[in-house]
């Protein structure tokens, strides 16, 4: 029987570079002409027009909603979301000329309407809960802290350390290792709460954090929220003296591009990225159009091809979020995958020699208005 065992313990480790990834990706020339004689045939000027990922994304800035609509046969509006009131430039639809379904994957986001969100949504009592007070390490105000197992059932770093069997393990390697923590939606943490959660559950541990500001994220320490405060108090806690990075991630200028690529674009240039991230936010997979997820995914890929271990959460009750049997039997349940942690390595190894589709349609807006008069305001 052939075994793939030896070869793989002889790669092991040998992960790729930067330089190394962006070769694998690139596309071929004649795709990158053929694409090119596309946009320019619509007058997208080559200052419009930027290279990403080896070659294998094109960015185009600066170009009006009128001439994307006549590029793409789209039609962009700016859609409101009923629940949140949040707005997103977007259209329900594109098509690409015939020539380029071999060469182009997507198109994004244009018809994604979804956007990160915590998976801390159980309405029972869970580790994300903000169930303590303690004064704050240098001003003694009140801070927002964690509860501990004890008072309220709930899971402390000292119960994790326990069940990993950490708990008389102390990182090494502390020059060459680095944890990240991403946030979105303009969640960020506090220093000084994380030095009062120190304090309490990881004694003797003086921890600190860098802050990297991507694409408009911002950072107010002042103004902490309980999501960004568990990710990076936890991670501390369980890592400690382990540097630690927090990407706050925006959304651009506009507070519309999808904040999932204006993640990967950011920390896919960089030279040096820390060996694991941890995302604790998601969404349901049926919001994101499959062609758009499988190129996320895709970059998600090349930073393991590096050697990155990325953590995404995929709710805090496991599939079906804790209700199962509240759908009519289990014949009758269906369970949301969230995206994306329903990256998978079937969906990396599809990414050429695939024959695109003509049209790319929009699903899931019904929890969407369109905003009045808005192709005037996107212009």
């Amino acid at each position: 029987m052939y075994s793939c065992v030896p070869l793989f313990r002889s790669r092991y480790g040998a992960h790729l570079s930067k330089e190394q990834v962006a070769e694998l990706v690139a596309p071929h020339p004649d795709t990158l002409e053929l694409v090119h004689s596309w946009l320019g045939h619509y007058s997208v000027p080559s200052s419009s027009v930027s290279v990403a990922h080896g070659g294998s994304s094109l960015m185009l800035a600066g170009v009006p909603i009128s001439q994307a609509n006549n590029l793409l046969g789209a039609s962009y509006q700016l859609y409101r979301h009923v629940e949140t009131n949040e707005t997103v430039l977007r259209t329900v639809g594109y098509s690409l000329p015939a020539a380029l379904h071999a060469h182009v994957q997507t198109v994004a986001p244009t018809t994604s309407f979804a956007s990160p969100h915590t998976r801390l949504r159980a309405p029972r009592e869970h580790s994300g809960r903000v169930a303590a007070r303690l004064a704050k390490v240098e001003s003694g105000e009140p801070v927002t802290v964690l509860s501990n197992r004890e008072v309220n059932d709930e899971t402390t770093p000292s119960f994790l350390r326990w069940q990993y069997n950490t708990w008389g393990y102390t990182p090494s390697a502390t020059e060459r290792n680095a944890l990240g923590v991403v946030g979105f939606e303009g969640h960020y943490p506090s220093p000084w709460d994380l030095g009062a959660f120190m304090n309490k559950y990881r004694y003797g541990g003086y921890a600190t954090f860098s802050v990297k500001e991507i694409n408009g994220g911002g950072y107010d320490p002042s103004n902490p929220h309980p999501e960004a405060n568990l990710d990076i108090q936890y991670a501390q806690a369980i890592a400690y003296p382990t540097p630690h990075i927090f990407y706050s991630t925006g959304r651009g200028p506009s507070g519309k591009e999808d904040a999932y690529l204006s993640w990967l674009n950011y920390i896919l240039k960089q030279p040096s990225i820390p060996q694991t991230i941890t995302i604790s936010y998601g969404d349901e997979e049926k919001d994101y159009p499959g062609e758009n997820a499988r190129y996320t995914c895709h970059l998600f890929a090349q930073l393991g091809a590096r050697g990155v271990s990325v953590l995404i959460a995929t709710g805090d009750w496991g599939v079906g979020n804790g209700d199962c049997g509240a759908k009519g039997g289990p014949s009758n349940v269906r369970f949301a995958t969230v995206f994306p942690a329903s990256c998978t390595c079937s969906d990396f190894c599809r990414i050429t020699n695939i024959t695109r589709a003509q049209v790319q349609v929009a699903d899931h807006t019904a929890m969407l208005s369109q905003v009045p008069t808005s192709p005037a305001s996107a212009e």
